[in-house]
């Protein structure tokens, strides 16, 4: 028989602390939220004097219920808890059971009461979730519903240890929407740049932040004033005090991190800077090889640790949603799996990154997966990047690369029908990793599919068509769209839906490309257009309204230049006729030395075919 801690749920609804206090489970019932479809478990908790009726478990301990550990009858030791007010009139409390140790069971009916010392009461106490078996002098104890705010939240002195601005400090893990009175101290691990956004609300501004301690991790966002208030202070790797955030359901769409929660700061959040770090953990890793990727499906996030074997230039794109430029480098990383992926990095981290340094260790944590062209990595707002980290897991795949692993044949899973090749294979060109010769365009139907298929190729411009080459767009911040002349010394914008005093240049240029095997059109815009002609658009678009004759030269001059395109193939439909529509990615002169180690490369993986 457990001896149960008598009279310490009465103590608990006075706002007192008990320490560790010895309950029983005489009563379960699973609860479905309807706002976030959680399951959740009620319970009642017997002190062996009296019951309560609203002990709500902490959704992390689900597990203990579903495996059958925690019943009704089993007794635990009540080693952290969470009492919050849900209402005063009538009055009603909440007991979160955060952590606790199952000690046993016993029958949930007995109750530990000898019935000599039982005596009922000649009335309730004042708590809808308080049924006494023994009468209480409500006149020597203050109420729990008496206490006036200030009581709770004024600390006895500036910061008692283990607690923060009046409150107890928690773990991460065992904060949940039920609390109210908290606070925890964890270390920020990743931090967003401010972004701007417009609803039917208005405009504003948000950031976001991950952090970690001890028992797990979780996600803050801020908004508006609280951009201002917190954006600068909050710096990476630092540790912190946090409470009075907002806690709610996780938005899974936006939020990676192992919590069923994530955190808002309002305008009572206060947060300080911490100087006792606690030895609390730098990042929280569930590391996967580079050859378990294939196995995970689009839009999953991983965490990868590689060797950047080559890394592509700083392009730009326009984006099809927004009309507008953005920037993107592609890096190709390795690891000791002998496989390689392609990974994506955007905006400011595709123009900060140095490719200067060689080699080096990259840590991805939150990549996501995505499945055009086999499998590839994209770098989102939310992944943490770090170069050359000092971890044990960094150590071991340099180690593993600089003795011989960059040597290896690689797998790269980021091209669809490449095997393994070595990484001699020309892989210094991100992207040019899954070669194809232009007849196997149409032996196999490239671009037949649902999706679009990528693929490189070395091939010579036979002709360049200047017909319709060039036109006159928007010039227009984001904007593409074709204008029209007003004959008034004005253009026209349908897209803007205004008119301006003058125009950029565009191209759109289709070339015919040739090998020894087969020859193709394909479709160039702007960038890879300049590349392919050797001059720039408004230069261009200057020689074409003078008519000088070196317009048309300008096009002449390209036949039988040779280049390294990566193409994209896809099925179009153009006046009710399908058709395959290939056009160029990229277009990079040839790196004649790679080229050779490429095809000494094939030679050797031939030859090793034939024996």
């Amino acid at each position: 028989m457990f001896q149960l801690t008598r009279g310490s749920l009465k103590k608990i609804l006075d706002g007192n602390n008990v320490a560790d206090p010895i309950l029983q489970i005489t009563q379960m019932k699973n609860i479905q939220n309807n706002m976030d479809g959680m399951t959740r478990y009620k319970v009642t908790l017997f002190d062996g004097e009296t019951q309560h009726t609203f002990g709500i478990l902490a959704t992390q301990k689900n597990a203990l219920v579903e495996s059958n550990q925690l019943r009704i009858g089993s007794v635990i030791k009540l080693e952290e808890f969470a009492a919050n007010v849900l209402s005063k009139d009538p009055p009603k409390v909440v007991i979160i059971l955060l952590n606790f140790e199952i000690l046993g069971e016993m029958d949930a009916n007995s109750k530990q009461q000898p019935a000599a010392t039982i005596s009922q009461p000649n009335k309730h106490v004042q708590n809808e979730n308080i049924e006494p078996n023994k009468s209480i002098n409500q006149n020597k104890a203050k109420s729990f519903f008496d206490k006036k705010e200030a009581d709770f939240e004024k600390p006895q002195s500036a910061n008692p240890p283990g607690t923060f601005n009046g409150f107890k400090v928690f773990g991460i893990s065992s904060l949940n929407p039920y609390q109210n009175k908290w606070a925890i101290k964890a270390r920020v691990t990743n931090k967003s740049n401010i972004r701007t956004y417009s609803n039917a609300r208005g405009e504003g501004k948000l950031f976001n932040v991950e952090l970690i301690d001890n028992t797990g991790e979780i996600r803050a966002n801020g908004f508006n004033d609280q951009v201002d208030k917190f954006y600068e202070m909050l710096q990476i790797d630092q540790v912190y005090y946090i409470s009075k955030a907002t806690l709610k359901t996780a938005n899974k769409q936006y939020c990676r991190l192992d919590n069923d929660y994530e955190m808002t700061f309002n305008n009572e959040t206060v947060i300080q800077p911490c100087d006792e770090t606690d030895n609390l953990p730098r990042i929280n890793l569930n590391l996967a090889k580079i050859s378990d990727i294939s196995n995970h499906a689009a839009n999953d996030f991983v965490d990868v640790i590689g060797v950047v074997k080559s890394v592509g230039d700083c392009m730009t794109i326009v984006t099809k949603s927004t009309n507008k430029e953005l920037k993107k480098r592609e890096l190709s990383i390795v690891d000791n799996s002998e496989c390689a992926i392609t990974a994506t990095l955007w905006g400011k981290q595709a123009e900060d990154y140095d490719s200067s340094d060689s080699f080096p260790v990259i840590l991805l944590k939150g990549a996501k997966v995505g499945d055009y062209n086999g499998r590839t990595l994209s770098v989102t707002s939310t992944t943490v990047v770090q170069i050359n980290p000092d971890i044990p897991e960094a150590h071991t795949v340099k180690g593993w690369f600089e003795q011989g692993g960059s040597e290896s044949e690689i797998q790269d899973l980021s091209s669809q029908g490449a095997g393994g090749s070595g990484m001699g294979a020309g892989t210094s060109i991100i992207g040019h990793t899954n070669w194809k010769f232009l007849d196997q365009l149409k032996d196999e139907k490239l671009g037949m599919g649902d999706k679009a298929d990528y693929f490189s190729t070395k091939a010579y411009v036979l002709y360049a068509k200047k017909d319709n080459s060039m036109y006159t767009a928007c010039p227009g911040e984001n904007c593409t769209k074709k204008i029209f002349d007003q004959n008034d010394g004005t253009y026209r914008c349908e897209k803007c839906a205004r008119n301006y005093p003058n125009f950029k240049w565009r191209m759109i240029l289709n070339i015919n490309l040739a090998d020894f095997a087969d020859s193709n059109w394909a479709t160039c815009f702007q960038e890879t257009a300049e590349t392919i002609l050797g001059i720039g658009t408004e230069e261009l678009g200057e020689l074409k309204n003078s008519n000088d004759p070196k317009f048309d030269e300008v096009f002449s001059e390209c036949a039988f230049k040779e280049f390294n395109f990566k193409l994209r193939a896809k099925m179009e439909t153009y006046n009710d006729e399908r058709r395959v529509k290939v056009s160029a990615v990229t277009v990079e002169p040839i790196d004649y030395v790679q080229s050779g180690r490429r095809i000494l490369e094939k030679i050797k993986q031939f030859a090793k075919e034939q024996v």
